[in-house]
C-alpha cells in the first residue's frame, strides 16, 4: 500500500461564463507521508484548486489522484471556520463521531497546539492565532495520514504568523503526519517546508528538497541561497509565459 499521495496527468478546467478555462493541465506530483510539502506560486496558479481535487472537495478533473487505503486527510482553510456558539473543546471534537469522542484525546490535543487555559473559551474570546490552532487541532483530531492547509496564516499579523509557523513545525514533529501546506510567500515555505513545489504554467514547474526541521536547521546564508533560487526559478517561469 502506498504511504504517498500520488497524482498523474491531473487536468482540470472551470467554465467561466461559458468559456472553457484551464486551471491545471497534465500536473504530476508525489506528496509523501510525515514531511511537510509546501506549494508555492502566485495567486491564481491552481494552489487551492489543487488541495480541493485531494481532498475531495472537487471530483471535476481528468488524471488520478491516488492515497493510501482508508487514510484520512483533514483541511485547514485560510479562515479558521469555527462555530461560534461551541466552546474550543467542542469545535475540536466537531466532526467526529460520537464513538470516537475521547475526552483524554481532545485533552492532548489541548495541550499540544497549546491552548491550555482556554478549552471551555468561545470563537469570539480567542485571536487570530488561537483560532488556527483550535482548527489545527480540530484536523488532528480526525487522526488523518495527511493535512491540507490552504494559507492558514495569511491573515495573521507577521509575528503572530512566525509563531504560528513555529508551532506548526513542533507539532509536526510530534503528530509526524504529512502536511501539504499551500501559500505565496517564499519565507514561510523556507520556514516550514520538507519539500518546496512551485507551481507555475498549470503545472509543476520545479521541486526542492530540503533539510527536515525547518529553518532551525539552516543557515541564513543557505536560507538566503534558497530564496535566491526560487525567485530566479518563478520570475524565468514568468517571462517564459509572457
Amino acid at each position: 500500500m502506498t504511504e504517498q499521495i500520488e497524482i498523474r496527468g491531473l487536468c482540470k478546467t472551470f467554465l467561466v461564463e461559458g468559456r472553457p478555462l484551464e486551471v491545471l493541465r497534465d500536473l504530476e506530483l508525489t506528496v509523501p507521508a510525515r514531511e511537510i510539502t509546501v506549494l508555492l506560486g502566485r495567486s491564481g496558479c491552481g494552489k487551492t484548486t489543487l488541495l480541493r481535487l485531494i481532498s475531495g472537495l472537487d471530483r471535476d478533473y481528468t488524471g488520478t489522484i491516488t492515497t493510501p487505503g482508508e487514510a484520512r486527510t483533514a483541511f485547514v482553510f485560510q479562515e479558521a471556520r469555527l462555530m461560534p456558539w461551541l466552546t474550543v473543546r467542542q469545535n475540536i471534537a466537531f466532526g467526529l463521531r460520537k464513538n470516537e469522542i475521547d475526552r483524554d484525546r481532545i485533552d492532548g490535543l489541548i495541550r499540544l497546539t497549546g491552548l491550555e487555559g482556554f478549552a471551555d473559551a468561545y470563537p469570539r474570546q480567542l485571536s487570530g492565532g488561537m483560532s488556527q490552532r483550535t482548527a489545527l487541532a480540530r484536523a488532528l483530531a480526525l487522526q488523518p495520514q495527511f493535512i491540507l492547509m490552504d494559507e492558514p496564516f495569511a491573515a495573521l499579523d507577521h509575528f503572530t504568523r512566525e509563531k504560528m509557523q513555529q508551532a506548526l513545525l513542533d507539532i509536526h514533529e510530534r503528530s509526524r503526519c504529512g502536511v501539504l501546506f499551500v501559500t505565496h510567500s517564499i519565507d514561510e515555505a523556507l520556514a516550514i517546508g520538507d519539500r518546496i513545489v512551485i507551481l507555475e504554467d498549470k503545472k509543476v514547474k520545479k521541486v526542492y528538497s530540503l533539510e527536515s526541521g525547518g529553518s532551525r536547521t539552516r543557515s541564513e546564508a543557505r536560507l538566503q541561497a534558497l530564496k535566491a533560487d526560487i525567485l530566479s526559478s518563478i520570475q524565468t517561469n514568468h517571462q517564459e509565459e509572457t
